[in-house]
């Protein structure tokens, strides 16, 4: 079994085990938070992961516009002289960049020999 395989398939399960953990983690944060949803946030998220002959693998999120919306700081408005604030939600920053550089870290590191014998033994049963 070639080496490139086995990278290819070391490369879809940090992918996809980033995925799942960035849905769980951002989904409990949006259901902790927002308390005046109809959950079409939550339920439009959509996680992909693809691999083509010159990519090792490429994760998609999609998700609805307004989250990002949400996850902005608001200057404060005055209103009467007096200063009305505004509520930010972070729930999108926060967990998107944090997986990113967790997906990059695992990448750099976690690819051992240890890692590749495991994987190929796996693969070849």
């Amino acid at each position: 079994m070639s080496d490139a395989i086995i990278k290819k398939e070391f490369v879809r399960r940090i992918l996809k085990d980033e995925a799942s953990r960035l849905e769980r983690n951002q989904g409990l944060q949006m259901r902790k938070l927002l308390h005046f949803h109809t959950g079409t946030l939550e339920r439009e998220r959509d996680f992909n992961i693809n691999q083509d002959t010159e990519l090792d693998g490429k994760l998609t999120f999609k998700h609805r516009a307004y989250q990002r919306f949400l996850d902005l700081r608001k200057k404060p408005k005055l209103k009467d002289g007096r200063r009305i604030k505004r509520k930010n939600y972070p729930i999108h920053n926060k967990f998107v960049f944090g997986h990113y550089y967790v997906i990059a870290n695992r990448l750099m590191v976690d690819f051992t020999n240890d890692v590749a014998a495991g994987l190929k033994r796996e693969m070849e049963r």
